[in-house]
């Protein structure tokens, strides 16, 4: 065969190749049910085609809000607390959990010179923060830097009470003079390291007996939680446990997807499904050392890397928002009592950046706390990058959120009891690479075809009940 002719059918493949999607793409907004056969033939190279079943009879679990929480330290410093584009996209979010941390907080938050929490600033910081009232679970990261140490940064054992004394003060001041009304409180944070290499684990736990009763003892209608480990380490748990379940209220821990910014993205989405298994995990052993009362979950801090100066920049992008989607249905499906993410506001990590512009995290967490709150259904997939949360909600409406957690495009089959006859078009929003739209789709396509999801996607179904 001539070169010519050669190079004219390369350049014609290239063509098709490129213009495939597109026609495929412009008959998906028609709501065509078919395709050519040539589109079936790049599709089936290109593409996963799978089945989703939702059983509307199998309720496995139940979220609230508070699966859908995150972290802020914009109120440990009143310039940023005051910031209202922050608070107005708070309010518009409706976030209901707010987890308050940073690992300064008790160096912003105190009077250096007179060794004691400065009041005013503490009141100064909650006036001006999160108009939508949520429920705060207020975190006491460490022992302030005027407290002795030993070389490891380990507390003085001659300091114990002395920290004891000082979260309770927290306590007087939030619930007490202020009636802020705080009823979560976390005493310390990701400790566990330090004091495990050291062979001092025991003392840790000394420490968190003695602020607990401390700070119950100010106001005994407070839940005093941890041990805040730094990832779901379950012999760590077991043995904090066994010293200290009598003071417990709430079980807490910390796990991130990676530290290696140049994970692949298959990987990191793969791990997902683990966010449920650790909340098992971690109920089983509850249940073992605290079988009389129901001691409720809390997954503190997750997001895609735990290093902030690692590079990773995926969470703040469409495929961190399908990260997000895929540990809530995790999350949802263990039925996990409480969940805040790293967090809302800053430069790498924030559903809302330092300008105060929304990134896609901002838009499923919007959408989560609006319309995947309720009964959480019975899923199953054929692929194990796409994936579905079934949601049926109080006013007798119900949500399917569509997940495809690929690099390819998916075309979802979708079966189980879909009763949609009283309608012919169906409310639908979408994420992905080119934005968030609104628009609906023709129920005959949900009935007797394929829904398609973009490559990193989302789509988010509104259903009569």
């Amino acid at each position: 065969m001539k070169r010519r002719t050669l190079l004219q059918l390369a350049v014609s493949g290239a063509a098709i190749a490129f213009l495939l999607p597109r026609l495929f793409e412009e008959e998906s907004a028609t709501n065509s049910v078919r395709a050519s056969p040539i589109q079936n033939l790049w599709l089936s190279r290109k593409s996963i085609n799978t089945k989703v079943r939702v059983d509307w009879r199998n309720q496995v679990a139940q979220t609230t809000p508070f699966t859908f929480g995150s972290n802020d330290y914009e109120i440990t410093i009143p310039e940023k607390a005051s910031d209202s584009d922050f608070q107005k996209h708070l309010a518009e979010l409706d976030m209901r959990l707010i987890r308050i941390h940073h690992i300064d907080l008790c160096e912003r938050w105190t009077n250096q010179a007179t060794k004691t929490w400065d009041e005013e600033k503490i009141k100064a910081c909650y006036d001006a923060s999160y108009p939508q009232k949520p429920t705060i679970i207020q975190n006491i990261p460490r022992w302030p830097s005027w407290m002795a140490t030993n070389r490891r940064g380990l507390l003085s054992r001659k300091e114990y009470d002395n920290y004891a004394t000082f979260c309770a003060q927290l306590v007087e001041i939030l619930n007490r003079r202020q009636q802020r009304q705080i009823r979560y409180w976390e005493p310390l944070n990701e400790q566990d390291v330090p004091y495990q290499k050291a062979g001092k684990l025991n003392q840790l736990w000394v420490i968190y007996n003695k602020v607990a009763r401390a700070m119950k003892a100010v106001d005994p209608s407070i839940k005093v939680g941890g041990p805040v480990l730094t990832w779901d380490e379950p012999n760590r748990l077991e043995d904090f446990l066994k010293k200290c379940a009598s003071n417990v209220d709430f079980i807490s821990w910390h796990r991130y997807g990676s530290g290696n910014a140049k994970e692949s993205t298959d990987k990191l989405m793969s791990y997902t499904p683990e966010y449920r298994t650790q909340v098992e995990n971690f109920r089983k052993i509850a249940e073992k050392y605290i079988p009389d009362r129901k001691v409720p979950l809390f997954l503190g801090e997750y997001n895609i890397n735990y290093s902030w100066n690692s590079g990773e920049n995926r969470q703040n992008s469409h495929i961190g928002a399908v990260w997000f989607a895929s540990v809530f249905k995790h999350l949802a499906d263990a039925g996990i009592d409480m969940a805040t993410s790293w967090h809302l506001k800053d430069m790498y990590y924030g559903m809302i950046d330092h300008m105060n512009n929304l990134r896609p995290a901002a838009t499923v967490f919007g959408w989560a706390i609006k319309y995947l709150t309720g009964k959480v259904m019975y899923t199953e997939s054929g692929h194990k990058f796409v994936e579905a949360m079934a949601i049926e909600q109080s006013n007798e409406q119900r949500s399917l959120l569509l997940i495809n957690k690929s690099a390819k495009l998916a075309r979802i089959r979708i079966e189980g009891t879909l009763d949609v006859a009283k309608t012919r078009r169906l409310p639908m929003f979408s994420l992905d690479a080119n934005g968030v739209k609104s628009r609906t789709l023709a129920t005959r396509l949900l009935k007797y075809s394929s829904v398609r999801l973009n490559p990193y996607s989302l789509v988010l179904l509104r259903l009569s009940n």
